[in-house]
């Protein structure tokens, strides 16, 4: 190798070297944890228990089986505090408990699309297949987090029971277009701190 090489040698190895870094990968986005997130607090605006404002309350959420479902238990302690409830941090202490459960909390999504949607086509009879892409003219995607929670209240010495709460709902939701598979718009993430995402340009 002739000395004149060895400059070029040092400048490809110095262009070539790069560095790396880890990364966790969630089973849920930030935006689809934010969506799941955003329906909680909407389920539990106006909140109010069939007992008397002041009233001491356990809030029991052993049956509560849901994912991000700690969220939306502090959720529902907050609103019952903005409420006029004092919380209980036993049933020994508490003039009720109410006991939670989850209908639903997590995501929908729903997707249009005017043209040839992503599809699976079988190529032979051992079922091999091949994916074509989509194929559109228009396309809108629809996210919603979706949250639903009942419960009902009892006396935490005798268990008789002191009322019901009816189902508390809430949903939030982003809608993203796209044109020719190119040109997108509308809201396509939800920022941290957002209430409401507002209309993505047009709803339709």
């Amino acid at each position: 190798m002739s000395l004149k090489a060895c400059p070029i040698l040092a400048l490809a190895l110095l262009a070539g070297a790069c560095a790396s870094t880890s990364e966790t990968y969630p089973s849920r986005t930030a935006t689809e944890q934010l969506l799941v997130s955003r329906a909680a607090d909407r389920a539990v605006e106006g909140l109010t228990l069939p007992i008397p404002s002041g009233s001491r309350v356990f809030v029991d959420d052993t049956w509560f089986r849901a994912e991000t479902s700690a969220y939306a238990v502090s959720a529902i302690r907050a609103a019952l505090s903005e409420a006029g409830y004092a919380l209980a941090s036993s049933k020994l202490e508490a003039d009720a408990v109410f006991e939670l459960r989850a209908g639903a909390l997590s995501l929908e999504q729903m997707r249009r699309v005017f043209g040839l949607p992503e599809m699976r086509v079988p190529i032979n009879d051992s079922f091999n297949v091949v994916s074509v892409p989509e194929l559109s003219l228009y396309s809108r995607r629809d996210r919603v987090g979706v949250a639903e929670f009942s419960g009902f209240l009892y006396e935490p010495k005798t268990g008789a029971p002191l009322g019901a709460v009816v189902p508390m709902t809430g949903e939030f939701r982003i809608r993203s277009h796209k044109l020719l598979m190119i040109v997108a718009w509308g809201q396509q993430s939800v920022d941290p701190g957002e209430r409401d995402p507002g209309d993505s340009w047009r709803e339709f």
